[in-house]
């Protein structure tokens, strides 16, 4: 796992401490509502202007971050001569920071998507700072883009897309509605239940499996019920990262590809997680005799 990681409660206080080695011009992406109401954009700008640094935002990206998002925010990369980008908010922030990471030198994203990186294609550096606690887009190598010509929705993939730092401050968490907890902390247990089955687990994912798992089983129930205690939403956040670096080194299964072909077809989309809760009992129930061993192992969480 490349990225740079700094964990811990009131990190984003410090962001211009990090990112000190990646330039001066900075492109913040985030999503359309979210980070302004809750005062998350307000303050990293704040944060950063105050140090000196040029600041250039785009909060256009919907929950499902569209192609055409990307390419203007790709644009702005090149007219403003951006050094480095930050990734604001949920999964759809972060992955299509990343996207527009790799995406700057290029006529338009959708070339892009589906697609593995050539090792000398270039990116600009990226910082990932989550707000939600489950999609572990801030230590991965892949960021899900849906392409608007063609309805199809899928990922852009190579390690040029890891992030260089992500700052994981679980204060940020704290502002999240009951019900994105609920369906973000439901998204790391997938990470951690399908990278445990996956045919690339290893001894060292598996054990990031278990330590992962214990936490979410345990402590996810609890947190809903506590939604301010910044004690069980730490232990959420530190669960959704190890989820995310397991993403990175055994992927996932066919739930995930399932999903990303729900959420190109209108009738049937929703979010990510839910999309995989409808899929999960049917692939469990086909799934179970294959890896009976594994899953018989999660019995004592």
């Amino acid at each position: 796992t490349p990225t740079q990681i700094i964990f811990g409660t009131d990190t984003l206080k410090n962001t211009n401490i990090h990112v000190k080695s990646l330039g001066k011009k900075c492109l913040i992406i985030t999503g359309k509502k979210a980070m302004k109401k809750f005062g998350h954009l307000d303050r990293l700008k704040k944060i950063l202007i105050e140090d000196d640094y040029q600041v250039e935002i785009y909060d256009n990206i919907s929950n499902d971050a569209k192609s055409s998002e990307v390419n203007k925010a790709s644009e702005i990369c090149r007219k403003k001569n951006i050094d480095f980008i930050i990734g604001l908010g949920g999964g759809s922030s972060i992955d299509a920071a990343k996207a527009i990471s790799v995406g700057f030198d290029v006529e338009n994203i959708e070339s892009l998507i589906g697609k593995n990186l050539r090792d000398e294609k270039k990116s600009i550096p990226l910082v990932a700072i989550p707000t939600t606690a489950g999609t572990g887009s801030e230590v991965t190598k892949g960021a899900i883009i849906t392409d608007v010509n063609k309805n199809f929705k899928s990922g852009i993939r190579g390690k040029q897309i890891f992030p260089k730092i992500a700052i994981i401050d679980p204060l940020l968490s704290l502002t999240m509605p009951n019900e994105v907890a609920a369906t973000t902390g439901f998204d790391a247990f997938t990470h951690l239940f399908e990278s445990y089955l996956a045919k690339k687990s290893n001894y060292f994912t598996d054990i990031l499996s278990f330590e992962g798992l214990k936490i979410i089983l345990n402590k996810l129930p609890e947190s809903l019920n506590k939604p301010k205690d910044l004690t069980l939403r730490s232990q959420i956040c530190f669960a959704a990262l190890l989820g995310g670096i397991n993403v990175g080194n055994a992927s996932t299964c066919l739930p995930h590809r399932l999903q990303q072909a729900m959420g190109s077809v209108k009738e049937i989309h929703q979010p990510h997680a839910r999309g995989l809760a409808s899929l999960y009992p049917f692939w469990i129930n086909k799934v179970y005799k294959y890896r009976k061993k594994k899953i018989e192992n999660l019995k004592k969480f």
